[in-house]
């Protein structure tokens, strides 16, 4: 059975995705951490974690999913060309991408989110100000367009790419977890289908 990627970097958010990476754990998928190296990476919450591999040692005949949680400053990990190229070895129809919060960021450094519909953490402006431009955002939910008028869902899958914001993690991974095939459990998590 192929593995879930998961990627780590500085002041990553564990909350994010720890529904998912539970649900996970409960249909006995397995996970590889990866990191762009062994030393420790402390997440926001002050949790250290060391990655099982390095970004550099990724066989992705191994995997059919990446998971991508947000951060509290993503910057690091969103101008490092080593980590965006890990990211992009992703980028096939058979892979599921699960990225949330800011960490849709990473795929649009990628080119992955081209011509597709994505929810991200962050506003129209503050991408626009990072040098995106409006064809790169031009199907973005951002986080005042998702406060004005929420997607009722919490997440949008566009393709094989699932994204959501913070407050939408339940459903988000409840999503990933169905596109994988895997059996979810909602009610262990306190969400209703």
């Amino acid at each position: 059975m192929k593995k879930v990627a998961v990627l780590i970097y500085d002041k990553f958010c564990n909350f994010e995705f720890s529904v998912a990476l539970e649900m996970l754990a409960m249909a006995e998928k397995q996970i590889t951490v990866f990191a762009k190296t062994l030393t420790p990476v402390c997440s926001e919450e002050r949790l250290v974690v060391v990655a099982e591999k390095t970004i550099y040692e990724l066989d992705i005949e191994e995997y059919d999913a990446l998971l991508l949680t947000g951060s509290s400053d993503l910057r690091e990990a969103a101008e490092d060309d080593d980590i965006i190229s890990f990211v992009k070895r992703f980028n096939k129809d058979d892979i599921i991408i699960g990225a949330i919060s800011i960490a849709p960021v990473l795929l649009l450094k990628a080119g992955m989110l081209k011509g597709k519909r994505f929810m991200v953490g962050v506003n129209r402006k503050d991408l626009l100000e990072e040098g995106f431009t409006q064809e790169d955002i031009a199907f973005m939910v951002g986080w005042d367009d998702n406060i004005e008028k929420p997607i009722t869902e919490g997440y949008i899958k566009d393709g094989n790419i699932i994204t959501s914001v913070s407050y939408g993690f339940v459903k988000w991974a409840m999503a990933f977890g169905r596109a994988l095939g895997l059996e979810v459990y909602p009610k262990s998590f306190e969400y209703d289908t």
